[in-house]
Parts: C-alpha cells; structure tokens; sequence
C-alpha cells in the first residue's frame, strides 16, 4: 500500500493525476462516441504533459515514490485508451494483433513489477528504453487519432505507412519488455536488442576516436 506524504504533494503529481483523469475522460467521449475529436485532443494533451511533468519533476528537484509510481500508471492508462479506441475505429485485424501485443506486454509488466515489490520489496523504475517506448507509443497513437478525429480530411491513405510504424513500435514495446524480465548476459550486458545496437555503435565510435 502506497501512503501518500505531504511531501507528495508537488506539481508534477497533480499533473500526472490530470493525466489520468483526462485519459479516462477521454476514453468515456469514445465509448460513447461524442466529442471525438475533443477525446483525441485529450489524449494528445495528456501525452505532451507526460513530457512536461517529468521535466519539471527533474528541474525542480520534485521527484517522489509516489510520483514513480503514478507515472507509468498514467501512462498505461492513457496507451490503453489511445490504442483500444483505434482498433476499435480502423478494425483492420492486422492493426488489432499489433495493439493485442502492445497491450499484453503493458499488462505483464505490470504484473512483474507488482510481483517484484510483494516479494522483496523492491521497486522497479522505469528504463530509459521503457520511457522511450511509450515516447514512440505517444507519438504514433496521437498521430493517428488526430488524423482520424480532429483532421480527417488529411487521414493518411497509405495503409503501409501506418503497419511499418505499428511493426515498430510493438518491437520497441516488446524489446524494452524483454530487459525487465530477461536475466543480464554472462558480459554483463542486458538481452534488449536496441541497447545491445547501442552499445555495439558507442564501441565503434570509441575505436574510432
């Protein structure tokens, strides 16, 4: 159980409560398929102050439990509402496998994380290729929901375009899964495929430099 401090109380808190309240909002519009294209202005919103409350949080030196906690809450709730609702809208099985998959792994993770604090108390932040995929999640969710209900008119009609972003970004959803629940490497280095390319091309500008 999470006890809530005086300490807790900071901006970035109350924005990331915001977050959630406007995520939830938006998600009711949908289900009850009113005030659309506000609902995806919502969730677009909701995305840039994921990016706004983290900075201020590291500025201002207002990082708490709490708000570790609430953050990555936050932004499953907001994922789910993004991604359901567009499946729900384009109904292209192939768009739903991919959200299956993003979602699935949210869920596990979860889960793990949970298990993790029950067991030995320990909790688990988020990775920086954690955040950078709900980053990429934010940004291609938002894409196509602003695309959708706020300016349908420019819609894009390249079914391609939006599998080769979808394929992305659930092997980034996937990979960043694999470094919580993968052990490390016997060198030392985590199983996560786009750390290990990142590692691999710091090596070769160091042999270079």
């Amino acid at each position: 159980m999470i006890s809530i401090a005086k300490s807790d109380l900071t901006v970035p808190n109350t924005l990331t409560c915001i977050r959630i309240i406007m995520a939830i909002a938006a998600g009711f519009f949908f289900v009850q398929h009113r005030h659309e294209a506000i609902a995806a202005s919502l969730c677009i919103s909701a995305s840039l102050l994921d990016y706004f409350d983290g900075w201020y949080a590291r500025k201002f030196h207002q990082t708490t439990r709490l708000g570790a906690h609430l953050d990555p809450f936050a932004d499953k709730v907001l994922i789910c509402v993004m991604f359901i609702t567009l499946s729900y809208t384009l109904r292209w099985r192939w768009f739903s496998l991919f959200v299956c998959i993003i979602l699935v792994r949210e869920v596990i993770i979860t889960g793990y994380r949970i298990y993790i604090r029950r067991r030995s108390g320990k909790f688990i932040p988020a990775s920086m290729l954690g955040k950078i995929k709900t980053l990429i999640q934010c940004i291609v969710g938002g894409l196509l929901l602003f695309y959708i209900f706020v300016y349908p008119e420019k819609m894009p009609t390249n079914v391609g375009l939006i599998f080769v972003l979808m394929v992305f970004t659930s092997f980034v959803t996937i990979d960043s899964g694999l470094r919580y629940l993968l052990p490390t490497c016997a060198d030392g280095k985590r199983r996560s495929a786009l750390e290990r390319l990142y590692q691999f091309v710091l090596g070769i500008r160091a042999r270079e430099v």
